[in-house]
């Protein structure tokens, strides 16, 4: 299978890519309270990162009026798509940065995997070689980012496999702000 995440690079536009890597590192901010977070990658070659949350007057409004702010609920989304590529595997990470409350962070996850799914629905009715490309290969995770009370310490976190929340459609990990993960842990 030829890379993935390079004809999403081709394919989405440059205005909603995310572009903030530096020596293999995506650093995503959350803009309200100035909280950050570093993923760490190996190749940075086999990943597209991009974000339709833009300012509510963003082309993304334009272009999808479903993410029109007038009509309630259906702009959901989520902060960031992450989408890594290993071997035949291909792992969409759905990314949401809260600062104090967690609020419907869910309902943006599973609406970022729909909106996806509608971009991998309408690449496989141009691209042949990516037919089956759900069928086994693809893996949705959500991963939200948010303060927590309880731990204040600051950090890298260890090259370990992280906990997740098991819901019917999609595992989420829920981390912390203020430390440095390794995309290997969330695969």
């Amino acid at each position: 299978m030829r890379s993935f995440p390079n004809l999403l690079n081709k394919v989405i536009s440059e205005d909603f890519h995310f572009l903030r890597v530096e020596r293999n590192t995506l650093r995503f901010i959350e803009e309200k309270e100035k909280l950050s977070v570093d993923i760490k990658v190996k190749d940075s070659d086999n990943i597209s990162c991009f974000s339709f949350d833009k300012d509510k007057q963003s082309k993304a409004d334009a272009v999808f009026p479903f993410f029109n702010p007038t009509v309630n609920g259906l702009c959901t989304k989520n902060d960031f798509i992450l989408v890594y590529q290993k071997g035949s595997q291909i792992y969409v990470f759905l990314i949401e940065l809260k600062s104090k409350n967690k609020g419907e962070y869910l309902k943006q996850l599973r609406a970022g995997k729909l909106f996806f799914q509608f971009v991998i629905d309408r690449i496989k009715l141009c691209h042949s070689d990516f037919q089956d490309l759900d069928k086994g290969n693809l893996h949705y995770k959500g991963i939200l980012f948010r303060i927590d009370r309880t731990t204040p310490n600051k950090g890298t976190t260890k090259q370990r496999k992280l906990e997740f929340n098991k819901t019917p459609d999609l595992d989420v990990y829920i981390q912390n702000y203020e430390n440095i993960y390794y995309l290997s842990q969330f695969v």
